[in-house]
């Protein structure tokens, strides 16, 4: 079972929408209900109580600003920094050197999932994404009886060589292997995604916008790859379809596919891109 998106969260009503001038409006009618004598003079610029008034409302946005921040810390989806190593810590997993947050909570919600004892698949994956920084994702299958199939992603195919040896090493230790199971470990497969498009940007649109979209398709889709993982085309169009493109038209019918489907030893890549810019807009 994967884990869950933690993008996909709704945000949590712990966190309080913040409005200045409500808290504003609420110390206003607090003041007069206590002292209907100000009403007056309550709304003049100059009026001393008004001058209190608003430096009492940005006190209190201040502090429940800092509280909304202490509510986020302890939620694995916002925590981030020392916060979230100390969410680590609570289940005996030290953030890798370098490791960003994001593949951290990745991390942490598989320690989760793999306490149930040693055998499952999050518990595998934890143990593939832990012994190397260069996996960027594990999948554990059973081929057989007594068989565990380990699948790495890597982020470096350069360092497949080492990244095997560091995993296998990890999955073979003593405290980590259950008895009786041959676990053997091996690189995914890359599934091209092929992209030829047309883009036409907006007049107030940088004239590299598409040379950017050159640049940034890589990174995006590496941080999107997961093993197993379908791109359906309409993914493809919202990277391209970012800030001052005005239109997107696809040169090819298959690049990309309409859903590029991929097998579980499988993870997406970018493959041949063509990005033909269009000029302006007419």
């Amino acid at each position: 079972m994967n884990t869950i998106d933690l993008a996909t969260l709704p945000a949590p009503t712990v966190v309080q929408a913040l409005d200045f001038e409500s808290i504003l409006a609420q110390a206003r009618a607090d003041l007069l209900a206590r002292y209907p004598a100000a009403a007056d003079v309550i709304d003049l610029e100059s009026e001393p109580l008004r001058k209190l008034m608003e430096v009492h409302a940005y006190r209190e946005l201040l502090i429940r600003q800092r509280i909304n921040e202490a509510a986020r810390a302890h939620l694995l989806a916002y925590a981030s920094g020392t916060d979230l190593d100390h969410k680590g810590a609570f289940y005996g997993l030290p953030r890798m050197t370098g490791e960003a947050d994001n593949r951290f909570r990745q991390r942490i919600q598989l320690r989760i999932r793999s306490l149930a004892g040693n055998g499952t698949r999050e518990h595998y994956q934890l143990l593939a994404m832990s012994a190397s920084a260069n996996v960027r994702d594990a999948l554990a299958s059973q081929p057989g009886a007594g068989q565990v199939r380990v699948l790495l992603c890597l982020i470096d195919a350069t360092q497949a060589e080492a990244s095997v040896l560091a995993v296998s090493s990890a999955i073979q230790a003593e405290a980590a292997r259950p008895l009786g199971v041959t676990v053997s470990v091996a690189v995914a497969r890359p599934r091209p995604v092929h992209i030829s498009a047309a883009i036409w940007r907006e007049a107030t649109a940088p004239a590299n916008l598409v040379e950017q979209l050159r640049t940034s398709l890589p990174l995006v889709m590496a941080s999107y790859a997961r093993l197993g993982r379908s791109v359906p085309r309409s993914w493809v169009t919202a990277q391209l379809h970012v800030v001052g493109v005005a239109a997107v038209h696809y040169l090819d019918e298959i690049k990309p596919e309409e859903t590029t489907t991929l097998a579980a030893d499988e993870y997406p890549a970018l493959g041949a891109l063509n990005l033909i810019d269009k000029g302006v807009v007419a």
